[in-house]
C-alpha cells in the first residue's frame, strides 16, 4: 500500500530547482553589495557637502562668503539677461560705520562680536530667500532676488528702522551705510551693478557723517578695489 504522506524532494545540483536557489543567493549578494556601495556614496556626498560649506561659508559670521556671492550674482545676472526686462533683482552693499574705531577702542574681540551680530541681524530681518554674505572685513553684500528698484527702497527703509530699535539696547550701537543697485536699471555687467551699489553706499556714508557733523573720507582707489569681481570657477 502506497503511503499517502508527502515525500520531501531533494534538490540536486544541476536541476532547475538548484539553479533557482543559486540565482536567489546571487541576487541577495548583489543587492547587499549595492546597498554597501550606496551607503558609501551617501557618506562621500556628506563629506563633500561639508567641504563645500567650508569653502563657501564665512567662519566668523556663518554667512555665505564673497566667492558664493559672486557665483550667485553671475547666475542671477545670466538668468535675467535671458529672461529680459521683465525679470528683477537687486544688490545691496552694506558697510559698518566706524568699525576701525570700534576695534581700536574696544578691541578686536568686540569687533568680532559686532560682525557676528550684524550677520545674525541680516539673517533675521531680510526675506527668507535673500542671500546675505560677508564679503570682507566690515563689508556685507546681499543678493535680493525678484526685488525691483522701486521695491528695494522700502525694504531697506524697514531694515534701518529695525536696526534703530535694536540699537536701543546695545552698549555699542551699530550704524550701517547701505547702497543698492538693480537690474534692469543697471544692465551692463555684474561689475557695474556692484560699482553702482558701492557708490550709493558711499553716498549714504557721507550723508550720515555729514548729519552727525563729521567729515567723511573717500578713496577712489579703495572703492575700485571693493567692487572688482574675483575669478571663480
Amino acid at each position: 500500500m502506497k503511503s499517502l504522506m508527502p515525500t520531501k524532494k531533494t534538490v540536486t545540483k544541476g536541476t532547475p530547482g538548484a539553479a533557482a536557489a543559486m540565482g536567489a543567493t546571487d541576487l541577495a549578494a548583489e543587492i547587499a553589495r549595492l546597498e554597501r556601495q550606496n551607503l558609501a556614496l551617501k557618506r562621500a556626498i556628506g563629506r563633500l557637502q561639508v567641504y563645500r560649506a567650508m569653502a563657501y561659508r564665512d567662519p566668523l559670521t556663518g554667512l555665505w562668503n564673497r566667492r558664493y556671492f559672486e557665483e550667485r550674482l553671475k547666475e542671477e545676472f545670466s538668468r535675467s539677461r535671458r529672461a529680459g526686462a521683465g525679470r528683477r533683482f537687486s544688490v545691496a552693499i552694506i558697510d559698518i560705520n566706524g568699525f576701525k574705531e570700534i576695534n581700536d577702542e574696544h578691541g578686536h574681540q568686540a569687533g568680532d562680536v559686532l560682525l557676528r551680530w550684524v550677520g545674525e541681524f541680516l539673517n533675521s530681518h531680510l526675506r527668507t530667500h535673500d542671500v546675505p554674505c560677508r564679503t570682507g572685513g566690515d563689508e556685507f553684500m546681499v543678493l535680493l532676488p525678484d526685488l525691483s528698484a522701486d521695491d528695494c527702497a522700502p525694504v531697506i527703509a524697514r531694515l534701518r528702522e529695525t536696526l534703530a530699535k535694536a540699537n536701543e539696547g546695545r552698549t555699542i550701537p551699530v550704524r550701517l551705510s547701505i547702497g543698492t543697485a538693480s537690474w534692469p536699471e543697471v544692465p551692463q555687467s555684474c561689475e557695474k551693478i556692484l560699482e553702482t551699489a558701492d557708490a550709493a553706499m558711499y553716498a549714504d556714508k557721507r550723508a550720515q557723517k555729514a548729519a552727525a557733523g563729521g567729515v567723511p573720507r573717500t578713496s577712489e582707489g579703495t572703492r575700485t578695489s571693493r567692487i572688482r569681481m574675483t575669478e571663480v570657477g
